[in-house]
Protein backbone atom coordinates (compact mmCIF):
# COMPACT_ATOMS: atom_id res chain seq x y z
CA UNK A 1 0.00 0.00 0.00
CA UNK A 2 4.02 2.62 -1.25
CA UNK A 3 1.71 4.11 0.89
CA UNK A 4 -0.50 2.34 3.86
CA UNK A 5 -3.25 0.99 1.07
CA UNK A 6 -0.78 0.17 -1.21
CA UNK A 7 -1.99 2.23 -4.68
CA UNK A 8 -5.33 2.01 -3.03
CA UNK A 9 -5.61 -1.97 -3.13
CA UNK A 10 -6.49 -1.87 0.24
CA UNK A 11 -9.57 -0.02 -0.57
CA UNK A 12 -10.89 -3.32 -1.79
CA UNK A 13 -11.71 -4.12 1.92
CA UNK A 14 -13.85 -1.06 2.67
CA UNK A 15 -17.18 -2.21 1.27
CA UNK A 16 -17.39 -5.39 3.94
CA UNK A 17 -15.69 -3.01 6.55
CA UNK A 18 -18.76 -0.35 5.73
CA UNK A 19 -21.22 -3.09 6.21
CA UNK A 20 -19.70 -5.00 8.77
CA UNK A 21 -20.56 -1.40 10.65
CA UNK A 22 -24.29 -1.12 9.33
CA UNK A 23 -25.25 -4.47 10.41
CA UNK A 24 -23.98 -4.29 13.36
CA UNK A 25 -25.26 -0.87 14.10
CA UNK A 26 -28.58 -2.51 13.62
CA UNK A 27 -28.04 -5.83 15.55
CA UNK A 28 -26.91 -3.85 18.52
CA UNK A 29 -29.73 -0.93 18.78
CA UNK A 30 -32.45 -3.53 17.70
CA UNK A 31 -31.42 -6.90 19.00
CA UNK A 32 -33.85 -9.65 17.61
CA UNK A 33 -36.01 -7.74 15.94
CA UNK A 34 -32.97 -6.22 13.86
CA UNK A 35 -33.72 -8.38 10.23
CA UNK A 36 -37.28 -6.99 10.15
CA UNK A 37 -36.20 -3.04 11.14
CA UNK A 38 -34.17 -3.30 8.42
CA UNK A 39 -36.52 -4.64 5.76
CA UNK A 40 -39.11 -1.80 7.10
CA UNK A 41 -36.60 0.36 6.52
CA UNK A 42 -35.81 -0.49 2.87
CA UNK A 43 -32.51 -2.26 3.65
CA UNK A 44 -33.41 -5.06 1.36
CA UNK A 45 -31.05 -4.34 -1.62
CA UNK A 46 -28.04 -4.89 1.23
CA UNK A 47 -27.75 -8.88 -0.02
CA UNK A 48 -26.70 -8.18 -3.29
CA UNK A 49 -24.11 -5.55 -1.65
CA UNK A 50 -22.82 -8.44 0.67
CA UNK A 51 -21.45 -10.53 -2.57
CA UNK A 52 -19.66 -7.67 -3.98
CA UNK A 53 -18.08 -7.10 -0.99
CA UNK A 54 -16.84 -10.63 -0.43
CA UNK A 55 -16.07 -10.95 -4.12
CA UNK A 56 -13.89 -7.53 -3.54
CA UNK A 57 -12.07 -9.14 -0.57
CA UNK A 58 -11.33 -12.24 -2.48
CA UNK A 59 -9.76 -10.23 -5.44
CA UNK A 60 -7.22 -8.38 -2.37
CA UNK A 61 -6.60 -11.65 -0.84
CA UNK A 62 -5.60 -12.91 -3.93
CA UNK A 63 -3.80 -9.75 -5.22
CA UNK A 64 -2.11 -9.98 -1.96
CA UNK A 65 -0.65 -13.71 -2.43
CA UNK A 66 0.59 -12.67 -5.82
CA UNK A 67 2.80 -9.67 -4.28
CA UNK A 68 3.83 -12.11 -1.64
CA UNK A 69 5.08 -14.47 -3.84
CA UNK A 70 6.73 -11.93 -5.77
CA UNK A 71 8.06 -10.45 -2.86
CA UNK A 72 9.83 -13.90 -2.14
CA UNK A 73 10.78 -14.64 -5.74
CA UNK A 74 12.29 -10.72 -5.23
CA UNK A 75 10.24 -10.01 -8.44
CA UNK A 76 7.42 -7.90 -6.93
CA UNK A 77 9.34 -4.38 -7.92
CA UNK A 78 8.69 -2.71 -4.50
CA UNK A 79 10.76 -1.65 -2.05
CA UNK A 80 9.87 -0.36 1.55
CA UNK A 81 8.98 3.84 0.84
CA UNK A 82 7.16 6.21 3.39
CA UNK A 83 4.71 4.93 5.32
CA UNK A 84 1.82 6.46 7.43
CA UNK A 85 1.77 5.79 11.06
CA UNK A 86 -0.93 3.49 12.50
CA UNK A 87 -3.05 6.27 14.36
CA UNK A 88 -3.10 7.93 10.84
CA UNK A 89 -4.04 5.38 9.42
CA UNK A 90 -6.62 4.40 11.48
CA UNK A 91 -8.10 7.77 12.19
CA UNK A 92 -8.52 7.71 7.97
CA UNK A 93 -10.48 4.67 7.92
CA UNK A 94 -12.16 5.74 10.98
CA UNK A 95 -13.56 8.95 9.30
CA UNK A 96 -14.30 6.88 5.69
CA UNK A 97 -16.27 4.10 7.29
CA UNK A 98 -18.83 6.68 9.52
CA UNK A 99 -18.93 8.82 6.30
CA UNK A 100 -20.42 5.77 4.34
CA UNK A 101 -22.53 5.06 6.85
CA UNK A 102 -23.66 8.72 6.99
CA UNK A 103 -24.34 9.57 3.16
CA UNK A 104 -26.18 5.70 3.23
CA UNK A 105 -28.91 6.73 5.64
CA UNK A 106 -29.05 9.69 3.92
CA UNK A 107 -29.72 8.54 0.90
CA UNK A 108 -31.92 5.60 2.24
CA UNK A 109 -34.39 8.50 4.25
CA UNK A 110 -34.69 10.51 0.54
CA UNK A 111 -35.38 7.42 -1.24
CA UNK A 112 -37.78 4.98 1.10
CA UNK A 113 -40.32 6.12 2.83
CA UNK A 114 -40.13 3.71 6.16
CA UNK A 115 -36.55 5.04 6.99
CA UNK A 116 -36.29 8.35 9.16
CA UNK A 117 -35.03 11.62 7.39
CA UNK A 118 -31.85 14.10 7.77
CA UNK A 119 -29.77 13.27 11.18
CA UNK A 120 -32.77 11.33 12.62
CA UNK A 121 -31.94 8.82 9.95
CA UNK A 122 -28.15 8.86 10.83
CA UNK A 123 -27.94 9.59 14.63
CA UNK A 124 -31.76 8.10 16.07
CA UNK A 125 -32.47 4.96 17.46
CA UNK A 126 -28.84 3.83 18.07
CA UNK A 127 -27.75 5.36 15.10
CA UNK A 128 -25.15 7.16 17.19
CA UNK A 129 -23.67 3.06 17.47
CA UNK A 130 -22.04 3.85 14.46
CA UNK A 131 -19.11 6.67 15.78
CA UNK A 132 -17.81 3.63 18.18
CA UNK A 133 -18.28 0.92 15.76
CA UNK A 134 -16.46 3.04 12.77
CA UNK A 135 -13.64 3.44 15.84
CA UNK A 136 -13.54 -0.46 15.96
CA UNK A 137 -13.82 -1.20 12.78
CA UNK A 138 -11.09 1.35 11.10
CA UNK A 139 -9.05 -0.05 13.63
CA UNK A 140 -8.89 -3.65 13.10
CA UNK A 141 -8.38 -2.68 8.86
CA UNK A 142 -5.65 -0.27 9.93
CA UNK A 143 -3.91 -3.36 11.89
CA UNK A 144 -4.66 -5.89 8.90
CA UNK A 145 -3.42 -3.19 6.54
CA UNK A 146 -0.28 -2.52 8.60
CA UNK A 147 0.03 -5.80 8.95
CA UNK A 148 -0.07 -7.28 5.33
CA UNK A 149 3.00 -4.78 4.76
CA UNK A 150 5.16 -6.30 7.77
CA UNK A 151 4.65 -9.30 6.44
CA UNK A 152 5.47 -8.54 2.78
CA UNK A 153 8.60 -6.70 4.15
CA UNK A 154 9.94 -9.06 6.08
CA UNK A 155 9.96 -11.93 3.13
CA UNK A 156 12.02 -9.35 0.96
CA UNK A 157 14.38 -9.25 4.14
CA UNK A 158 14.29 -12.98 3.63
CA UNK A 159 14.40 -13.01 -0.20
CA UNK A 160 17.36 -10.64 -0.26
CA UNK A 161 19.20 -12.41 2.72
CA UNK A 162 18.66 -16.28 1.29
CA UNK A 163 22.00 -17.60 -1.12
CA UNK A 164 21.08 -17.35 -4.84
CA UNK A 165 20.89 -20.83 -5.83
CA UNK A 166 23.60 -22.13 -8.92
CA UNK A 167 21.42 -21.24 -11.88
CA UNK A 168 20.76 -17.61 -10.48
CA UNK A 169 24.60 -16.81 -9.57
CA UNK A 170 25.61 -17.88 -13.04
CA UNK A 171 22.76 -15.92 -14.80
CA UNK A 172 23.88 -12.99 -12.49
CA UNK A 173 27.67 -13.24 -13.45
CA UNK A 174 27.56 -14.11 -17.20
CA UNK A 175 27.82 -10.65 -18.94
CA UNK A 176 24.87 -9.57 -20.80
CA UNK A 177 27.24 -9.33 -24.14
CA UNK A 178 30.28 -9.96 -25.05
CA UNK A 179 32.19 -8.05 -27.63
CA UNK A 180 35.23 -9.91 -29.76
CA UNK A 181 38.19 -8.08 -30.21
CA UNK A 182 39.40 -7.82 -33.43
CA UNK A 183 43.16 -9.33 -33.79
CA UNK A 184 45.23 -7.82 -35.98
CA UNK A 185 47.52 -10.14 -38.38
CA UNK A 186 51.06 -10.10 -36.44
CA UNK A 187 49.00 -10.60 -33.26
CA UNK A 188 48.19 -14.22 -34.19
CA UNK A 189 49.80 -17.42 -34.69
CA UNK A 190 49.92 -17.59 -38.33
CA UNK A 191 51.60 -13.95 -38.22
CA UNK A 192 54.17 -13.52 -41.44
CA UNK A 193 57.73 -14.30 -40.91
CA UNK A 194 60.57 -11.94 -41.20
CA UNK A 195 62.26 -12.54 -45.13
CA UNK A 196 65.56 -14.94 -44.15
CA UNK A 197 68.92 -12.43 -43.86
CA UNK A 198 71.07 -13.06 -46.65
CA UNK A 199 74.48 -13.96 -45.96
CA UNK A 200 77.16 -12.82 -48.28
CA UNK A 201 80.40 -14.61 -48.33
CA UNK A 202 83.40 -11.99 -48.18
Amino acid sequence: MSGPLHRYRGMALLPLAALAVHQLRYGLAFGADAQERLALEGHGYLGSVEAVAVMLCAVAFGSFLTRLAGAWCGRDGERAGARHGLVKLWAVATLVLAAIYSGQELLEGMLTAGHPPGVEGVLGHGGWLMLPLSVAIGGLLALLLRGAQAVLAAVRRVSAARPLSVGAAVAQARPAFVVPQRRTALAGAAAGRAPPLLVLAA
